[in-house]
């Protein structure tokens, strides 16, 4: 008997490592955008420019890549928090 139940401790401790992966994500991919909104006004010659001059990099594509990223996280933490009992449930057979 203890042996499922060290299986459902190592079953809650994945399951919450993975909930902290999308938290971590979503508290860091607005810092991540403001900070490229900031090099892509301080880094461009125009207003319409994407291409930064100090590094060379699309600066618009990275902001759409971290947008993106953000909606990702969220909706995978939605669907880990829906769908906790049925990861988290014993399979019993």
């Amino acid at each position: 008997m203890p042996l499922t139940e060290t299986k459902m401790n190592i079953r809650k401790l994945i399951y919450f490592l993975l909930i902290g992966i999308p938290i971590l994500g979503i508290l860091i991919t607005p810092y991540a955008i403001l900070n490229t909104m900031v090099s892509l006004k301080y880094e461009t010659e125009n207003i319409t420019d994407c291409v930064s001059n100090v590094s060379g990099e699309n600066l618009c594509d990275t902001i759409r890549n971290l947008k993106i990223l953000f909606a990702v996280c969220v909706l995978l933490l939605f669907m880990l928090i829906y769908f906790r009992k049925r990861i988290l449930k014993p399979n019993l057979k």
